[in-house]
């Protein structure tokens, strides 16, 4: 059901986008594409007792959060390529989009985003948001089966009265069309099949394992980020995470979420290492690969959106062989001023393989441990790639010149 409505939202939102995109494309503008920041705020579990289907006191666990992230991304692909493919040929590139869990760790707030500057609309339906209180101080929102008390108006009305107060422009109301609303939200004559499954499987772990659980949930020291309980095993002290980062679509942006959701929020480090030109010679279409400063200043524009706390600890870096700065010797001039001191690597189930290479040359020749290999999942059909972006944008280029023709 939560899956259904915030497509509903996400569709409505992206459509916008899409549209304001068309319309700069048409008058030749040069401003930067629309962007969409997508707040997920996630409802506490029927569970109390916290397990490995959910965190503390009910909450989602940190594994659902950045489950969460990745659907998220999917859906916004899915929405992207499949709005419309007629439009798709005049579009600049996929929507500036950026997700932000509430309670993943080092992300920007919900309030942060408020005060944006450039915010213009907030899109969402009257089930989902509202406010308890006519205050603008605090928080004052209500999320109790998530319903909101006020609806959609009187959420952006609040917003706006504390924007005043900071002399920014207020935000105009994006509602999702009642005839596309998938549901009622109280309705209870649906029952989801899936969720039906997942729901009958937690009621009997908890039955069978939550003495077991608690105890250990009890021994096991965490933090709590927000109001979320994050355990310590979870988080690490010096990330890497590599790639090409080409056009930065939502593939590269659910790894750097997760890759930030992996520092220790304190004192933990995160290192970014943007591949060479050199190296990107083979790929499909490697002639519409942008060159690397703009690929190093996308990863730097996008994280300073996602995690700005975090600007300090963050080093983005240009790598010239497969390994990096984690398969490099400490006392090497390869990559001066970076100690291999690294506990974790982020990377997708694609390519796991090498950072099992890696594993086995940081033993075999530096004598240094292994890394714990924080592997993402593809969770769409056809995969968020950017050799799919390419083709794309080599059929729209093919297309222009036929109409030039």
């Amino acid at each position: 059901r939560d899956r259904i409505a915030n497509g509903a939202v996400l569709e409505t939102a992206m459509r916008h986008l899409q549209d304001k995109e068309e319309e700069a494309v048409s008058n030749e503008e040069q401003d930067n594409p629309p962007r969409l920041s997508v707040v997920l705020r996630c409802c506490d579990n029927d569970n109390d007792n916290g397990d490995d289907n959910g965190g503390k006191n009910g909450r989602p666990s940190l594994a659902q959060l950045r489950s969460y992230v990745g659907e998220v991304y999917s859906m916004a692909w899915d929405c992207a390529l499949g709005l419309d493919d007629a439009r798709l040929p005049r579009a600049r590139a996929l929507p500036d989009v950026v997700v932000y869990p509430d309670g993943l760790p080092n992300l920007a707030s919900e309030a942060w985003l408020h005060q944006r500057p450039d915010l213009t609309h907030i899109c969402s339906h009257d089930s989902m948001v509202g406010w308890t209180s006519s205050q603008t101080g605090g928080t004052g929102l209500s999320h109790k089966d998530t319903q909101g008390q006020g609806g959609l108006p009187a959420h952006v009305d609040a917003i706006n009265r504390a924007r005043s107060s900071h002399d920014l422009p207020p935000v105009q109301i994006l509602p999702v069309d009642e005839a596309t609303w998938p549901l009622d939200a109280d309705s209870d004559e649906v029952v989801f099949l899936e969720d039906q499954d997942s729901t009958s499987s937690n009621n009997n772990n908890n039955n069978n394992n939550n003495n077991e659980r608690s105890s250990d949930r009890q021994s096991t020291e965490a933090l709590l980020t927000g109001k979320y309980f994050v355990p310590n095993d979870s988080l690490f002290k010096s990330v890497a995470v590599g790639g090409t980062w080409d056009a930065m679509h939502y593939g590269h942006r659910k790894l750097l979420t997760l890759a930030v959701s992996s520092v220790m929020p304190k004192d933990g480090k995160l290192l970014i290492g943007v591949t060479t030109d050199q190296m990107l010679r083979h790929k499909a279409y490697a002639n519409l690969i942008p060159p690397l400063e703009q690929r190093r200043q996308g990863v730097k524009e996008f994280l300073h959106m996602l995690a700005p706390g975090l600007k300090n600890r963050i080093k983005v870096v240009t790598i010239h062989e497969s390994y990096g700065p984690p398969g490099t010797a400490n006392d090497s001039d390869d990559y001066p001023r970076i100690p291999n001191d690294f506990d974790a690597l982020v990377l997708s189930h694609e390519t796991l393989p090498t950072g099992q290479k890696l594993n086995q040359h940081r033993v075999d020749h530096l004598q240094l441990p292994r890394l714990t290999l924080l592997c993402t999942r593809r969770t769409e059909p056809h995969g968020m790639s950017s050799t799919a972006l390419r083709r794309l944008k080599q059929t729209a280029n093919d297309v222009s010149k036929q109409q030039q023709q």
